[in-house]
């Protein structure tokens, strides 16, 4: 399960890195860029995510997404991709 787990955490962080280089979006504060993360938990399911939130306390990715615009939602898809190669 431990080479499993290393496995997947090494597909998220590179859907992590595919999302910092592919994000369509205007990087003007860093701050979305910088908040793009993975968890792999004791299961092996890969988890992504982005925490930025704005100053008004509402999930910033989700509102970036929502106009049409690639955060973290094309990295899914990159991983999704990759686990498939890698794991089947």
């Amino acid at each position: 399960m431990e080479e499993l787990k290393a496995e997947v955490a090494s597909i998220g962080a590179e859907a992590v890195e595919y999302a910092v280089e592919n994000g369509s979006y205007q990087n003007r504060t860093g701050l979305l860029r910088s908040s793009n993360k993975f968890e792999v938990d004791d299961n092996g399911q890969l988890t992504l995510y982005n925490d930025a939130k704005s100053e008004q306390g509402y999930h910033y990715a989700s509102n970036v997404e929502s106009k049409g615009y690639d955060v973290i939602s094309g990295a899914a898809l990159y991983a999704q991709k990759r686990l498939r190669e890698e794991i089947g």
